[in-house]
């Protein structure tokens, strides 16, 4: 896919990781629509994006339910007057509890739940779109971790999008759209947030500009 030709939508595009892959694609002059909940955060990312290019958007989100993502779209429609043709869709897994904590089923399914709505809901809408408008598109899905010092519950996270990316790439094949995934290899000791930014922004391009690459996580 050619991505200066490409409209791409970030999801939690104020989160540090949404952030910077939205500063990236930013650069790639691709047309680049930006949400979250969180309005301050994405507000900040917006203002350093349109310092490198013109063709940035941003809409805040109430939440991620079905009416906000629609609203979402809606103003896709009206803002750039075509569907993306690419969904980075970020997320940023939390620290889980410990498995004897008096509250930790209760912490744990929210954040599993939390996590497998958000991804499933944006990659279902965007796909929906995708196909109605006959687009070859792309759907990867990034995840970080809130804190690399404590990497409890990552595996969780890392299984979740590889069956999701792995599931949705055979749904959506005859659609044309491919679906890839970027984790970061938490089998890695003392690595820096740097480090891994640059690795999840490289595998990320690649995937969306490889026409080949479909059904696979890739490590970072």
């Amino acid at each position: 896919m050619d991505i200066k030709s490409a409209v791409i939508l970030i999801t939690s595009a104020g989160t540090q990781l949404g952030s910077t892959l939205a500063m990236h694609f930013a650069s790639l002059d691709g047309i680049v629509i930006l949400c979250d909940t969180n309005k301050s955060q994405l507000n900040e990312t917006f203002e350093r994006c349109k310092k490198i290019s013109s063709n940035i958007y941003q809409h805040a989100m109430n939440d991620h339910s079905l009416d906000s993502i629609n609203s979402l779209f809606n103003f896709i429609d009206q803002s750039v007057h075509q569907s993306p043709d690419v969904l980075i869709n970020a997320l940023t897994s939390q620290t889980m509890p410990k498995f004897f904590d008096e509250k930790a089923s209760d912490i744990f399914t929210q954040h599993l739940s939390l996590m497998a709505t958000t991804l499933f809901t944006f990659g279902q809408a965007t796909a929906e779109r995708m196909r109605q408008d006959k687009k070859n598109g792309v759907i990867v899905n990034v995840i970080a971790h809130a804190d690399y010092s404590d990497m409890s519950g990552f595996e969780n996270a890392t299984s979740m999008v590889a069956g999701f990316t792995q599931s949705w790439a055979k749904e959506l094949n005859p659609f044309n759209i491919r679906v890839g995934g970027v984790v970061p290899c938490y089998e890695q000791q003392n690595i820096h947030w740097a480090k891994i930014r640059d690795e999840l922004i490289r595998n990320t391009e690649y995937i969306v500009s490889n026409d080949y690459f479909s059904g696979r996580v890739m490590a970072a």
